[in-house]
């Protein structure tokens, strides 16, 4: 049959217009538009040290990772094109990407990746955890060499870890708002989006799109605002109120009342995020080993799972190391009995016959405060812990100025996000020294396996070592982990390619589209 080229240019033509008014016809967007993200208040500016999801997620969204890791945990190239690993895993050059350039018009080389990977090393960020020890340095403008001090199996996840957003080769006073025409200049980073306006008062951050991003076609947005709710309850609202395009960390109660509404879509991501309910080891009743295992032994994981999480985790035990990270979780550990009697004598044997009194405080958010702390003081009770909950907005518990912050409380429990591998939660919240060891706990054999199983990059033989670092956890650990869950977060129907990352604050907005 003979089509006329008449007719195949009308044709042409007509689908270009479908495509530029609806926008996801065969998975095209129109660029532009402008998405509204729901986040608590940032505390942290500075990439290197903000550590929670907003923190994160709006420096990601200025600045670049060397490499990254994918929602699957994989690495990706990013300012890194290519890498290579020498035999004895002590040496990893990066091969950097051309044609980038900083939001000031400067060009990228491996000055700014050695400037910015010392620097983490001189403020001590947490990222140093991850990394180990290190030398960088740039044999050209075009490469980057890490020389180790011994083999670390997780480098990569380091040089990808959160906090390691490059920066411009000396940046002074990173993220500093300034006074005069440039307020922003020192948020110089190479990221998709350029930051136009933080208005501290009115709770709000734009982003405009970085023109000469180095990505071709991206991102897609024109503008990414994020606005601050410190109220989880507020930041629903304001997505149903069509005030807002996206928020995370949903709750479930939450979420039932959001699935009615057709304009909204509900998005579950299966991570390793777990509740860490926990009491200091260092000082108070908690650096009695009968004291913890009196906690353990009063807690009911099974009606906790149930009554504040509707059941859709999986029960924990005393240890971080969840069932998404496959043959690495040792299945076969028994599961703690709930047993308040005994409980109650070891209390008393410590030298508490008539009970335990504590105060717990417990970050607003993700229902922990209104589900889950309840609930656990309900089972407490039955084994002679008595508390009185502290609900803490989630800014001030991780504030280090506040005096019963999450690293500080006697008490506490902490929501922990999703990790890509157990190192990211062993070598910073459990060795001794970690820096984010809110228990205080330190254990030499503990310690031993931890960096054993770091330089141990063969994961059949890394298993056995999580295996006994689960027992140790179950013998004398300081923490509670009642369930592994998913994490939950919701969008509006027109917003198109996103994919919200484990950790939120890892999402990646380059190539999200919305439509009007």
């Amino acid at each position: 049959m003979r089509i006329s080229s008449r007719w195949l240019l009308r044709a042409t033509l007509l689908s270009a217009l479908l495509l530029l008014a609806f926008g996801s016809v065969l998975g095209v967007q129109a660029q532009g538009g402008t998405l509204r993200v729901g986040v608590v208040t940032p505390a942290v500016l500075d990439p290197a040290q903000g550590s929670n999801d907003s923190e994160v997620l709006f420096n990601r969204s200025i600045y670049d990772y060397l490499v990254e890791t994918l929602p699957d945990k994989s690495i990706a190239p990013n300012l890194a094109t290519e890498w290579s690993i020498s035999e004895d895993g002590l040496t990893y050059s990066f091969t950097l990407a051309s044609g980038v350039t900083f939001h000031d018009g400067s060009a990228f080389s491996s000055a700014d990746v050695v400037f910015t990977f010392n620097r983490l090393k001189e403020i001590q960020s947490p990222a140093i955890n991850v990394l180990g020890e290190f030398e960088v340095s740039a044999p050209d403008a075009g490469t980057v060499v890490f020389t180790l001090t011994t083999p670390n199996a997780d480098f990569l996840y380091g040089v990808a870890n959160r906090f390691a957003l490059i920066l411009k080769d000396g940046s002074t006073t990173p993220n500093q708002i300034v006074k005069g025409d440039a307020p922003y200049i020192n948020f110089n980073g190479t990221g998709p989006f350029v930051l136009t306006n933080y208005d501290s008062a009115n709770g709000r951050a734009t982003l405009t799109r970085n023109a000469n991003y180095w990505k071709a076609g991206q991102p897609s947005l024109e503008t990414l605002e994020f606005v601050f709710f410190d109220d989880p309850t507020t930041q629903v609202q304001a997505l149903r109120g069509g005030q807002l395009d996206f928020i995370y960390k949903v709750t479930l109660d939450q979420i039932a009342s959001l699935e009615g509404d057709a304009s909204i879509s509900i998005i579950t991501q299966a991570t390793n995020q777990h509740p860490v309910i926990r009491l200091r080891a260092d000082e108070g009743p908690g650096a009695d080993p009968n004291v913890r295992q009196a906690l353990k032994l009063a807690t009911d994981r099974v009606f906790l799972n149930e009554v504040a999480n509707d059941g859709q985790g999986i029960v924990g035990n005393n240890d971080p190391i969840g069932p998404g990270f496959g043959a690495f979780y040792d299945g076969s550990v028994a599961q703690p009995p709930y047993d308040p009697a005994a409980a109650c004598a070891l209390l008393s044997e410590a030298g508490y016959a008539n009970g335990l009194n504590l105060t717990l405080y417990v970050p607003i958010a993700l229902g922990y405060d209104t589900r889950l702390a309840p609930a656990l003081k309900e089972t407490w009770a039955a084994g002679c812990i008595n508390v009185d909950i502290q609900a803490v907005p989630e800014g001030s518990y991780y504030d280090d100025t506040f005096p019963n912050n999450w690293l500080t409380a006697e008490l506490g429990i902490t929501p922990w996000s999703d990790q890509a591998n157990p190192q990211g939660y062993l070598v910073q919240a459990y060795s001794s020294g970690g820096v984010w060891n809110e228990t205080r706990w330190s254990d030499a054999e503990l310690d031993a396996l931890i960096a054993q199983a770091g330089t141990t990059a063969d994961p059949a033989a890394r298993t056995p070592i999580y295996h006994q670092i689960a027992a140790i956890f179950a013998e004398r650990g300081p923490i509670i982990v009642p369930w592994f869950a998913s994490i939950n977060g919701a969008v509006r129907s027109n917003v198109s390619g996103l994919v919200m990352a484990p950790f939120p604050g890892l999402t990646d907005f380059r190539t999200v589209s919305i439509s009007s």
